[in-house]
């Protein structure tokens, strides 16, 4: 039997290692802040069938401003309740502090009015917000006057938007619901949640009350949105109690916040921004059915993780710097065969394509349950964590060892353009449709949780 001093020293160095083991994972989280591209294709090919979504009139384009106005002191109530619901219901939340609740002041301008209410909602005030749309690749020429990514985005790079068409909307004109709420849905990626940390270097991020970054590099703008857009709800009870800081991520409260203000656009009148709102809450439900937003380090386990930081105590890096590499550039490789297996067929016209059809309705839609407050965590999370290690053993046996298996080549490092899915298919057409289908299941998911939470707006 282990005498007891000597015990309670061997928990300590075992808990010590694994805090340590967990430490490097905020490294892998710094280059892997975007889960899928093309959000607004994959809501597009989600939703255009839904019997839900058929008789929806088209909605008149309007100013945040003009809607600020409107709703004045309503919206006042609305984010006190809304904080409320955030305190009462989701862990580990950073409460908003007092001074930032939202109050209506009729007399500042349109900008500081627009100011007030994104500080309020905690999101960074430098994001441009025009009033836009996203184009499909297969659409016209349109009259509209074309904007650049520069307009949409904070961010200086283009984070996969060369070859995307944004137009922009003219105030009082009417568009489409899906147009609007398929192009919102990438919007998030735009710069939305970036710099609200205290340690990012910001204002906005001093005052906001989020703390400092859990993980990921604060000093890396893009790195900061991360925590925002992964949900490690599922990950061993060894990690959490050695790594306490992954519990700090909130799709759950940005789903919430902007389902509340969407809900409350459409019961009075202001169907545009209801639409916009939806399409924000969408992209974190979306960006949860992806394995890699969902679990840490999949592929690795905790025994292994443990014995690498071992190994880099005692001054061996290589096999932590390796596994950090290697699991960045399958996320890497999955997101980028995704976006290109949607783009190919789509810019082809070939709606009729099994990778575009597989984000539509199905009849396994009808044996999912509703869509509940839980349902993010325990529903989408947990769906996408439970095949985080079977998706990453395919991304190694499928797909050129070069961007999956070879430590030495960083993924998101490379100046190279490299168009996975037509490189999969030129090499092995039958292996591509082998990996498709397999990969198939994820996007189905995407298709199918959308449908859902959207149903669930209808609900009071």
């Amino acid at each position: 039997m282990v005498p007891e001093k000597h015990s309670f020293a061997l928990r300590l160095s075992w808990q010590n290692m694994a805090r340590q083991a967990l430490a490097w994972c905020g490294l892998w989280a710094c280059v892997s802040a975007w889960a899928w591209s093309q959000h607004a294709l994959g809501t597009w090919q989600s939703l255009q069938s839904m019997p839900e979504l058929q008789g929806v009139p088209p909605v008149k384009v309007e100013t945040l401003a003009s809607f600020l106005r409107a709703q004045g002191p309503a919206l006042e109530a609305v984010l006190s309740q809304q904080e409320q619901w955030s305190r009462e219901h989701l862990r580990n939340y950073p409460a908003r502090p007092e001074v930032l609740a939202y109050r209506f002041d009729p007399s500042l301008d349109d900008a500081a009015l627009r100011q007030r209410f994104l500080h309020a909602l905690r999101v960074n005030p430098q994001i441009p917000l025009p009033l836009f749309l996203q184009l499909p690749p297969h659409q016209g020429a349109t009259t509209r006057p074309e904007l650049p990514a520069s307009a949409i985005s904070t961010l200086a790079r283009d984070n996969g938007l060369e070859g995307t068409h944004f137009v922009s909307l003219s105030v009082g004109e009417w568009v489409p619901a899906l147009d609007v709420i398929a192009s919102a849905a990438d919007e998030p990626d735009y710069g939305l949640d970036l710099g609200l940390w205290e340690d990012n270097g910001t204002d906005h991020g001093r005052r906001y009350g989020f703390g400092k970054q859990p993980f990921g590099n604060p000093a890396l703008a893009f790195s900061s949105q991360a925590p925002f857009h992964m949900g490690f709800f599922h990950e061993s009870p060894v990690v959490y109690a050695a790594a306490g800081f992954l519990r700090r991520t909130f799709p759950e409260y940005r789903v919430h916040l902007w389902q509340t203000l969407a809900r409350h656009a459409m019961k009075t009148g202001h169907d545009y921004w209801g639409w916009r709102f939806s399409g924000w809450a969408l992209h974190y439900v979306q960006d949860l059915t992806q394995p890699y937003h969902a679990r840490v380090l999949p592929g690795v386990s905790v025994v292994r993780m443990l014995g690498i930081q071992g190994l880099d105590l005692l001054g061996v890096s290589t096999p932590k710097n390796k596994a950090i590499t290697l699991v960045s550039n399958r996320h890497l490789a999955l997101e980028n065969f995704q976006r290109h297996a949607m783009l190919t067929p789509w810019q082809a016209g070939q709606m009729d394509h099994p990778m575009l059809k597989v984000y539509a309705p199905d009849p396994q839609d009808a044996a999912r349950l509703p869509w509940s407050e839980l349902s993010l965590r325990d529903g989408v999370a947990k769906e996408a964590a439970s095949l985080a290690d079977e998706i990453d053993a395919l991304l190694a046996q499928s797909f050129p060892a070069q961007f999956v298996s070879d430590p030495s080549f960083d993924f998101g490092a490379s100046s190279s353009p490299v168009n996975l899915f037509a490189l999969v298919t030129q090499q092995s057409p039958s292996g591509a449709q082998v990996l498709s289908q397999r990969l198939n299941r994820l996007f189905a998911n995407f298709g199918a949780h959308s449908r859902a939470w959207v149903r669930q707006l209808y609900r009071p």
